[in-house]
């Protein structure tokens, strides 16, 4: 990863701060680093939810590495955050310049104010003649304010003026004091000057501006004189005389301190910058239009885009986008209103996609580890393809370029919901940051909102949904919802279903009231529940009939294990609760071999469970409920001494009948039956334990070792030993 500068700065729409930003991203491409720009865009503070999600961006301080770190803390007008951000570098421990403010705790780099606005005050005095100039400086006890006047005190002792004090006026660096210091010399009340030189051009210009809306003639009658030459108040009348680029030669001085802080290098090459006097009409001079040629063309530019931006339909096209990939569409579509000489990027937190979260995407602080860009823009082409990457590239790895660039990263949120970031990259050729952005961006964030509450929406018809899909009484799926769930399932596999009806509802009902019956289907939904253990379904399909569906494993009765399981659960939960269960309950099952759809499954088990009821179609049923129980009791404890005889005498039926009511009910043999259920028993421990062969031949009712091979081997294919070294690798 390239070595990488953070510049934290404010206000970055105003020309004064991108012609800063981009001497700086000189500076720093010579000396092999991006540049990294955190800004927000409301610049004041409010201590609401807007502001925090706003100045969430600076969060990036400590998510991302950084060699170095240029802090304007000048720049901003909250107290609070300029407060925050002080911290926030102390912790992140790494080289700090404060760039033309005393921070009290990192290297500051201040402009020289002194010497530039002595020259300043000079031009009065040397070209003019002017003597009795007055100073509008900042406030009180600010460094600045007292450099500028400082300077105003060296330019007049040097040309043998007295130095009056009151001749020196404390202001704000704004429109406000220049207002209140006008109407003061209008009223008489302070006499006129010859000259006033202020200490900021705002103020110089609204202080013309006051003193000619009350006759005063600029300059004939007082001339006037700012400083920093910004240029976002050259195309305002009259043009100021002012002293510019001294801002400039700082911005460079703090990014190559910064480095040898960084390296201990001092042998590089600096960006050369041109401090000098900007003639104006304010002072009396004939203005010089070649020099302010270039940043009028910027202004006018500046105009014409921001006019194009105002009568676009941008903000209803964004209004009515459905999903994040319309909006990345919409946006790509819209991308002629901002000046395409950089590259364009809009980066998510990865919240904002995860389908299981029931919030809908909510970050109240910070960005995600692994965002999502899903609107890309370079080299005047766009592409909405989303693409994963990790926070610390900024963007996504596959976009980023080998020569340095310089990023600027803003907020993408609403209110305090942090929905992730835009990015802006130049090279250090041409940065241009519009005066509209921050809007472009809000309304862009405005969209993703709109998206969200629409996820919100659906999120929350799909619980509904949900909730129609299951049986409100005991949780599991009903009907609908398990037909729904199964037509999901990968239908090249096998799967079985049982189904269990509760008998004698409505004796239960007379006996022991509405409350108890509810909670026998609630018991009942308990075991159900705490013995789907290997993926099964479950779902109450009508008032008293309950299907357990789940894949089948290859043993002969696959559903067999849950059906014990169940069982075992049943008889805990009757202990527990005092409640009985097992007396009334029946169950039937089908596996889906030859069956086309879920309703054909639940069919076919239907119809299982109506013979059962119906004497004249199966005359036999009279011992369906004792057989099945049988065979539930030989999966149980396969190892008993399963004999048919014996059982047969219970029933006090013939061996030959029961035989054939064994298989008739059962699709299987009685020995037959009594040698899966061992051998599924056998296969169970296998894999789960670590007996040996013999023991668990002995564990399944075998005696003899050879006996238990000679089966197991017939019933599976393989012999013990390969069938567990088959199953623990996992082929």
């Amino acid at each position: 990863m390239r070595k990488r500068l953070v510049l934290i700065t404010a206000n970055t729409d105003t020309l004064y701060q991108t012609s800063m930003i981009k001497i700086m991203s000189e500076q720093s491409a010579i000396l092999g680093y991006d540049l990294i720009v955190l800004t927000h865009f409301v610049n004041y503070d409010d201590g609401g939810d807007y502001m925090k999600g706003d100045e969430n961006i600076y969060s990036l301080i400590f998510q991302l590495k950084f060699d170095g770190a240029i802090v304007d803390l000048g720049s901003f007008y909250s107290r609070s955050l300029a407060k925050k951000l002080d911290v926030m570098l102390r912790e992140k421990n790494i080289p700090v310049v404060s760039l033309d403010y005393h921070s009290g705790h990192f290297e500051d780099c201040m402009q020289n104010d002194r010497e530039c606005f002595c020259k300043l005050t000079e031009h009065f005095i040397k070209i003019h003649g002017f003597k009795n100039i007055y100073c509008l400086s900042g406030p009180e006890g600010e460094i600045h304010s007292d450099e500028r006047i400082n300077g105003y005190k060296d330019a007049l002792v040097k040309n043998g003026i007295e130095i009056r004090q009151d001749h020196i006026f404390y202001g704000d660096f704004w429109i406000g004091k220049a207002v209140e210091f006008a109407e003061k010399i209008v009223s008489g009340i302070i006499p006129k000057p010859q000259a006033i030189v202020c200490g900021s051009d705002y103020m110089a210009l609204q202080l013309c501006l006051t003193l000619i809306k009350n006759g005063i003639r600029i300059p004939e009658e007082i001339s006037i004189g700012g400083y920093d030459g910004n240029p976002d108040v050259n195309y305002y009348q009259p043009s100021l005389t002012s002293f510019s680029g001294a801002y400039l030669e700082n911005a460079v001085k703090a990014v190559c301190r910064l480095h040898e802080m960084i390296s201990g290098d001092s042998d590089y090459e600096v960006v050369k910058t041109i401090s000098y006097l900007k003639i104006g009409a304010s002072c009396g001079c004939r203005e010089i239009l070649a020099k302010n040629a270039d940043i009028s063309q910027r202004m006018l530019d500046r105009a014409m885009r921001a006019n194009i931006f105002m009568h676009s339909n941008y903000s209803s096209i964004m209004s009515n986008v459905k999903d994040i990939s319309d909006f990345s569409e919409a946006m790509l579509r819209n991308m002629y209103l901002l000046d395409l000489s950089g590259d364009f990027f809009i980066c998510l937190c990865n919240y904002m996609f995860d389908e299981n979260n029931d919030t809908v995407g909510e970050l109240k602080s910070g960005y995600t580890n692994i965002m999502k860009c899903i609107v890309t823009h370079v080299n005047y082409r766009g592409d909405p393809t989303p693409k994963i990457f990790h926070l610390e590239s900024i963007i996504p790895e596959e976009d980023i370029v080998a020569e340095p660039r310089t990023y600027y990263c803003t907020p993408l949120h609403y209110l305090d919901n942090s929905f992730g970031y835009c990015v802006r990259r130049y090279s250090s050729k041409e940065i241009v940051f519009e005066q509209f952005y921050g809007e472009f961006c809000q309304i862009a964030a405005d969209s993703i909102e709109r998206i969200r509450m629409l996820e919100h929406e659906k999120h929350l018809n799909e619980k509904i949904q949900q909730l129609s899909e299951r049986d409100i009484l005991t949780g599991l799926f009903s009907r609908k919802g398990i037909i729904n769930y199964m037509e999901k399932l990968d239908n090249k596999k096998e799967y079985f279903g049982v189904l269990y009806n509760l008998e004698d509802i409505e004796q239960t009902r007379r006996s022991f009231g509405e409350d108890y019956l509810k909670r026998v289907y609630v018991s009942f939904a308990q075991a159900v529940n705490l013995s789907c253990i290997r993926g099964e379904l479950a779902a109450r399909i009508s008032r008293d009939e309950f299907l357990i569906t789940g894949e089948c494993d290859g043993s002969e009765f696959p559903g067999q294990l849950f059906i014990n399981t169940l069982k075992a659960n049943i008889k805990m939960i009757e202990k527990h609760q005092d409640i009985k269960l097992l007396s009334i309950v029946s169950h039937f099952t089908a596996v889906t071999a030859n069956i086309s759809s879920p309703q054909e499954l639940i069919s076919r088990l239907e119809d299982q469970l109506e013979e059962s009821r119906d004497p004249q179609r199966f005359a036999g049923n009279v011992y369906m409920s004792i057989i099945r129980q049988l065979h539930d009791s030989i999966y149980e404890e396969p190892q008993l001494n399963w004999n048919a005889a014996s059982e047969a005498a219970k029933l006090r039926l013939s061996q030959s009948y029961f035989q054939h009511i064994y298989k008739k009910f059962v699709d299987v043999s009685f020995n037959s039956d009594v040698i899966s259920a061992r051998i599924a028993l056998a296969e169970r421990l296998l894999v789960s334990t670590n007996l040996n062969v013999c023991e668990v031949a002995e564990k399944c009712g075998y005696s003899e070792q050879s006996y238990f091979m000679k089966l197991f081997k017939n019933k599976t294919g393989m012999t013990a030993l390969e069938f567990k070294r088959k199953k623990l690798s996992g082929v």
